[in-house]
């Protein structure tokens, strides 16, 4: 029975639901695919229809920016609702899963410690590393506690609470309950735009508990894989996690901004969805770490989340500052409107050697250079199934 669960419902230390917790899953995951289906289309129609015109009769001109329709959208009853469904959806899932966390944490804190009680990967953690604001101020994703809250030497709750939210809320979207279809599509694109490159050394920033990182550790099974995030009590779960999946990892608490590796000592660095919880400013260090840490033809690769405002619609561009505005997200609007190509070369890079554009999401190792855009999804749909990618060459 534990052999059944491991394979269909996760791995050794994956917290599970009972009858009623599922259910509760499932009730408010149904939500979501109905609000998605059926208030997103009318929201829409209230923007294009009714918001814009209004503007446009004010000002003379047709709206272009998100900026300029936000006072008046978020003034209707119609678009209230849709905040109000949208943010309860996801709130309910969050007490729910936290809920069952609750009701099995001594049984999840003995499969923890069995997993690391004979490690082949590492961890190492450091109680006096500043964690960076734009980390520490938020409640990322309006995940209880975000990443970092530690409560004890051995606080892995956090890992737990958001390995199980990713695997819940994505279902299948992102490779079922690995959640390491971030991790596949940034291997495929490494191995599309960098097909000599054959890394014996990785490091994976802001890893969380290690979704992604496992992914390119099975693309390049001869590399030494290393990973690093802020939160002890993701890396505590992340360590028992990788270990339960028979893939040593070295996980370390580190700042991405500032490691404590030498220069030039890997072949890859790379990240799956941290620069849209990073600041602008953050972002900038991050790459220039990358840079440093770099050997001399070495691969930078970030894959991130797909909004950009040049290729959106409206609303499209209004569901992007929702999530900076109300679900404590804060720099993703920013990262929408970021020029990933001067980061790059403002840390370092050549521009020739950078690659920045859409990557249409896999997950299994499939480097396939045709699911790459730079304008979009071909059919104008940017955000469809697609994740935004960036690398670079040292």
């Amino acid at each position: 029975m534990e052999q059944y669960k491991q394979e269909h419902f996760g791995h050794a230390v994956m917290p599970q639901a009972n009858h009623d917790e599922q259910a509760l899953e499932d009730h408010f995951l149904a939500m979501r695919a109905w609000t998605n289906r059926n208030i997103d289309p009318l929201d829409r129609r209230l923007l294009d229809e009714v918001i814009v015109p209004e503007v446009e009769k004010e000002t003379g001109a047709a709206p272009t920016s998100s900026r300029q329709v936000r006072q008046k959208l978020e003034a209707h009853p119609l678009h209230q609702y849709w905040l109000t469904l949208s943010l309860h959806y996801q709130d309910r899932i969050w007490y729910g899963l936290d809920a069952a966390i609750n009701r099995q944490y001594d049984e999840l804190s003995e499969k923890v410690g069995a997993q690391v009680a004979s490690p082949k990967g590492s961890l190492t953690l450091n109680p006096e590393l500043e964690i960076p604001r734009y980390i520490a101020a938020f409640d990322h994703h309006r995940m209880p506690g975000s990443y970092v809250v530690d409560t004890s030497d051995f606080d892995f709750r956090a890992g737990a609470l958001y390995d199980r939210f990713a695997s819940t809320y994505l279902r299948n979207l992102n490779g079922g309950w690995k959640n390491d279809g971030r991790g596949h599509t940034l291997a495929s694109h490494v191995q599309d735009f960098h097909p000599d490159l054959k890394p014996m050394r990785i490091l994976d920033l802001g890893c969380s508990v290690g979704h992604s990182t496992l992914a390119i550790a099975e693309a390049f099974p001869d590399a030494e894989v290393f990973a690093l995030d802020v939160g002890a009590p993701m890396l505590r779960y992340g360590h028992a996690r990788a270990e339960s999946m028979g893939v040593p990892i070295h996980f370390s608490q580190q700042d991405a901004e500032h490691t404590n590796f030498e220069d030039g000592s890997f072949d890859l660095v790379c990240s799956s969805a941290v620069l849209h919880e990073t600041s602008a400013k953050g972002m900038r260090g991050v790459f220039k770490e990358c840079f440093r840490l770099l050997r001399k033809g070495g691969v930078m690769c970030h894959v991130d989340v797909p909004p950009r405002h040049e290729h959106m619609a409206l609303w499209d561009q209004m569901r992007c500052d929702f999530e900076s505005h109300y679900n404590n997200e804060p720099f993703m609007t920013s990262l929408a409107r970021t020029d990933w190509v001067k980061v790059a070369t403002d840390a370092g890079f050549a521009e020739e050697n950078v690659h920045v554009g859409y990557r249409k999401g896999t997950t299994c190792l499939k480097p396939d250079r045709a699911d790459f855009f730079t304008e979009g999804h071909p059919e104008g749909r940017a955000l469809l199934g697609s994740w935004y990618a960036c690398s670079a060459t040292r």
